[in-house]
C-alpha cells in the first residue's frame, strides 16, 4: 500500500526514468519496448493483482486520470484484474462504491482487503474466541460482521475515569496490561490510537503460544502529509521482537497473503501473474517473493530520492516500469 492518508497531501514528485535505468539495468521500461516486445509482455500474463492507492487513486479518493481506461483495456484483452489493497481505513463496501463511481466495476471477491483476508483465515481455522484488534473501526466492524467477537481495547483507568494513562498509578497500568479478557487472537493493522500499554497488553497475551498473532497491512512506513511516517509494520515488529515470535501477515508484503492468493485464484504458474504497484517493498518485493512478474507505476510512492538512496536488488527491482497506469491502454 502506498496510501496517502490526507486529502491535502501533495502528489509525489515525478521520477526521472534515467535514474532508474542507472540504478537497475535489468528494468524494462514499457515505453521503450518495441511493438513485438509490448505484444509479448501483454501475452505473458493472464491475471493482474493491482494495488489501489498510488496506482488507481491519489490521496485515497481522487482517481488518477486514465486509470479506469487502463483497467478496461486489460479486461478487453482477456485479463482478470484483482485489486489488492493494504488500505483498511475504509470498509470494503466504501471502496467498492468508490470503484463504481470511478467507472471501474469490481466484484466483491475481486477486492482483497486485510480485514477480509484475516476473516477468511480465521474461518478456515474454525476460530472461536475473543479477538484483541488494533485497527480501524471499519476493520473491526468487518470482523464482527463475519461473526467474530472483538474486545474493545479501550480501558478506563479507575483513578482517572478516562482512557489515557496520564500520570496514572502503577496499579492502573497493571490492570490494563494484565486484563483478564480471555483473548485467543491478537490482530495488528492500522490503528492511530496505539499506545505503549496496548502493545504491552498484546505482548503479555502472546506469551501464550495458543494465542494467534496476526497482522494485516505490514508497511513499516506510510506516506502522510508529504512524509513517510510510522506504519503498522513498525508496531508489529515491536511486538515480534518483544516476544521473539513472528506474526502471520495477511496484508502486503506478507507470505501468508501470497499463499492465500495463490490458493484462492488457483494459480498454477506464478509467472503468468502480473503484480502492479507503486511501492518497491509492499508491491514489487511482495510480487517477486510470490514468483509473479512485477510492474512499477510511477504515480505513487517511488520518487527519485528513494532510488538514489537504496540499492535495488533481485527482490525489489521491478521487471517493468511504466510512467502511469493509463499508458497501458496504448500498449498495442
Amino acid at each position: 500500500m502506498s496510501s496517502s492518508l490526507s486529502s491535502s497531501s501533495p502528489s509525489p514528485s515525478p521520477i526521472h526514468l534515467k535514474t532508474l535505468q542507472t540504478s537497475s539495468p535489468s528494468v524494462k521500461f514499457i515505453e521503450k519496448l518495441t511493438d513485438n516486445e509490448k505484444r509479448d509482455f501483454l501475452n505473458s500474463f493472464d491475471l493482474v493483482f493491482c494495488d489501489c492507492d498510488g496506482v488507481i487513486w491519489h490521496n485515497l479518493y481522487d482517481i488518477i486520470p486514465g486509470a479506469s481506461d487502463a483497467i478496461q483495456y486489460l479486461r478487453d484483452n482477456g485479463k482478470k484484474v484483482v485489486f489488492v489493497t493494504n488500505n483498511s481505513i475504509s470498509s470494503t463496501k466504501d471502496q467498492l462504491r468508490k470503484f463504481s463511481t470511478s467507472n471501474i466495476p469490481v466484484e466483491e471477491q475481486d477486492l482483497i482487503h486485510p480485514a477480509k483476508t484475516i476473516s477468511d483465515f480465521l474461518k478456515d481455522q474454525d476460530f472461536k474466541g475473543l479477538i484483541l484488534c488494533f485497527a480501524s473501526s471499519a476493520f473491526k466492524q468487518h470482523l464482527r460482521d463475519s461473526g467474530f467477537d472483538v474486545v474493545e481495547e479501550c480501558f478506563t483507568f479507575p483513578s482517572q475515569q478516562k482512557e489515557r494513562l496520564i500520570d496514572g498509578s502503577v496499579m492502573d497500568l497493571h490492570k490494563a496490561i494484565y486484563n483478564k479478557d480471555p483473548v485467543k487472537a491478537v490482530v495488528i493493522d492500522i490503528d492511530f490510537n496505539l499506545t505503549a500499554w496496548k502493545l504491552m497488553r498484546a505482548q503479555v497475551l502472546l506469551k501464550n503460544p495458543e494465542c494467534l498473532f496476526i497482522a494485516g497491512a505490514a508497511d513499516p512506513r506510510i506516506p502522510f502529509g508529504g512524509h513517510e511516517l510510522l506504519g503498522p509494520g513498525a508496531f508489529m515488529y515491536i511486538v515480534e521482537e518483544a516476544n521473539q515470535r513472528k506474526a502471520k501477515v495477511f496484508g502486503k508484503p506478507g507470505a501468508e497473503l501470497g499463499e492465500l492468493l495463490k490458493s484462492s485464484f488457483q494459480i498454477k504458474d506464478p509467472k503468468r501473474v502480473l503484480m502492479v504497484g507503486d511501492s518497491l517493498r509492499s508491491d514489487i518485493q511482495f510480487g517477486k517473493e510470490c514468483g509473479f512478474q512485477t510492474l512499477l507505476v510511477l504515480t505513487g510512492a517511488v520518487e527519485e530520492k528513494h532510488l538514489e538512496s537504496q540499492q535495488l536488488n533481485e527482490l525489489n527491482s521491478p521487471d517493468y516500469v511504466i510512467e502511469k497506469l493509463a499508458d497501458l491502454k496504448n500498449l498495442i
